[in-house]
């Protein structure tokens, strides 16, 4: 009788020891929602970087893999600078797909085509030389080349370009007031990045134009370097953009558009953090 006490209190000791140390041992469930997951991750970014933050931030996000998804501001019609060569190639690439633009045709770049602001390489070379139209897309994408996506424009036509960014179901872009929201070229990066554009091998070599480019000072500066981030940023007075999908093991699309503000290099330092706050919490 006495030995079968003991044993009771040695089990019952045990117990309470599991119990004193909150459980360390069990596996944690986690019941919460994608939705509920998604509110917290728009809580933390607000309370962590935008609260005190000087200037606007809009922001779109969105789980590749569980289509969770959160806005800030994400619907706030904003000029678009650079970003609005996604549409632009996204429409170009559609148009490759089936085959009714032929990628290796070559535009002449004239004198008066040059873009002679900004970034990119053409400005700086010399007129006549002749250039496909996916080099002037990785021109376009990698450098931010201005010559290059005036001459797509040309060749496409922006009108066409308008329409077909209204059948995707973008409802703030304006190709040619050059204004575009969070929301909406977030929705591009998730046609491009599930084959609703193009197809796949097209829909690959867009995704390598626009890793590794000439603006990886923003979304990319904190993620490591072995997770492909495919990106496109843009510049102007009063604001910086990054917009991309951050390709690890769960994959997300993030687009940051700010205005009003006073200092591009500290904004764009919140940019990257930002992107690895959200990184870090998703993968």
């Amino acid at each position: 009788m006495i030995g079968k006490t003991i044993i009771a209190f040695v089990v019952y000791s045990i117990a309470l020891l599991f119990i004193g140390r909150s459980l360390v041992f069990l596996p944690q469930v986690n019941f919460s929602s994608p939705e509920q997951k998604a509110a917290d991750l728009r809580k933390r970014v607000l309370e962590k970087f935008l609260k005190s933050e000087k200037g606007s931030y809009s922001i779109y996000y969105k789980n590749l893999k569980t289509g969770q998804e959160f806005g800030i501001d994400e619907n706030k019609v904003l000029t678009g600078a650079s970003l609005n060569k996604l549409p632009l190639i996204a429409y170009l690439y559609s148009q490759a797909g089936k085959g009714k633009v032929n990628l290796e045709d070559k535009i002449v770049i004239q004198k008066d085509d040059v873009q002679d602001y900004g970034t990119g390489s053409l400005r700086y070379a010399d007129p006549g030389g002749s250039y496909s139209l996916k080099t002037l897309t990785k021109l376009a994408l990698e450098q931010s080349d201005n010559t290059a996506a005036h001459v797509l424009g040309i060749r496409l036509d922006l009108a066409k370009v308008q329409v077909y960014s209204k059948s995707l179901g973008l409802v703030a872009t304006n190709m040619a007031n050059n204004k575009i929201s969070a929301r909406d070229i977030g929705r591009i990066l998730d046609l491009i990045y599930t084959r609703k554009i193009t197809s796949d091998p097209l829909t690959r070599e867009l995704l390598d134009f626009m890793r590794d480019t000439d603006f990886e000072d923003r979304l990319t500066r904190n993620i490591p370097k072995d997770i492909p981030v495919y990106h496109k940023a843009a510049d102007g007075t009063g604001f910086v953009h990054d917009v991309g999908i951050i390709d690890g093991g769960n994959p997300f699309i993030l687009a940051v558009l700010t205005s009003d503000i006073q200092d591009a290099e500290y904004s764009k330092e919140t940019i990257g953090k930002i992107a690895y706050f959200i990184y870090d919490r998703t993968d």
